[in-house]
């Protein structure tokens, strides 16, 4: 998972196949941390509280999800507003752009809004898009390697599993024919 999802942080946008592999790493390595330890507290719980157990191993995993989710999204937008107009105003002024469009052109941008861009020659239109997509190239880099911190923490933490050798017995709380 660390390794997966912290090695995004080399990715260009001319690598997509590199994504991909280092996706799929980061996501089985998700899974190899997550399973185990619902599978154990599945293991070592009483009989009557399999329910509940289980039902707060989801919602321990949906709560972190979200905290996981907040912190990923506000280290991306706070980078993104950080290097953005930074990015493209330096883009579009090196491809002729006159200071009082500097604004408009990095707003569009910002924004989105091809309609206010194809008001602007196609040099200037590309070194803007070129810019925007650099920034969330940055942005995105900023997110792996917070996510980096999260795994370390997990790894961590499943080193301090103890050993459940004593829960593992033929006992089946269930059976279903």
């Amino acid at each position: 998972m660390v390794a997966g999802f912290g090695a995004m942080a080399v990715l260009t946008p001319d690598r997509p196949g590199l994504g991909i592999g280092l996706s799929f790493l980061g996501g089985f390595g998700t899974g190899g941390i997550i399973q185990p330890a619902a599978t154990i507290l599945m293991i070592i719980s009483p009989d009557h509280a399999l329910a509940t157990i289980t039902a707060l191993t989801l919602s321990v995993r949906l709560v972190g999800a979200a905290i996981g989710y907040a912190v990923y999204f506000n280290t991306f937008q706070n980078k993104l507003a950080e290097v953005l107009p930074t990015l493209v105003a330096e883009a579009v002024v090196a491809a002729g752009a006159s200071p009082d469009q500097i604004p408009a052109i990095v707003y569009a941008a910002a924004t989105t809004n091809t309609t206010a861009l194809q008001a602007f020659p196609p040099a200037i239109q590309a070194a803007a898009g070129g810019a925007v997509l650099e920034s969330y190239v940055q942005g995105f880099r900023l997110v792996y390697l917070v996510s980096i911190a999260f795994g370390v923490v997990a790894v961590i933490t499943a080193l301090f599993l103890g050993d459940i050798r004593k829960y593992m017995t033929n006992h089946v709380a269930v059976d279903i024919h």
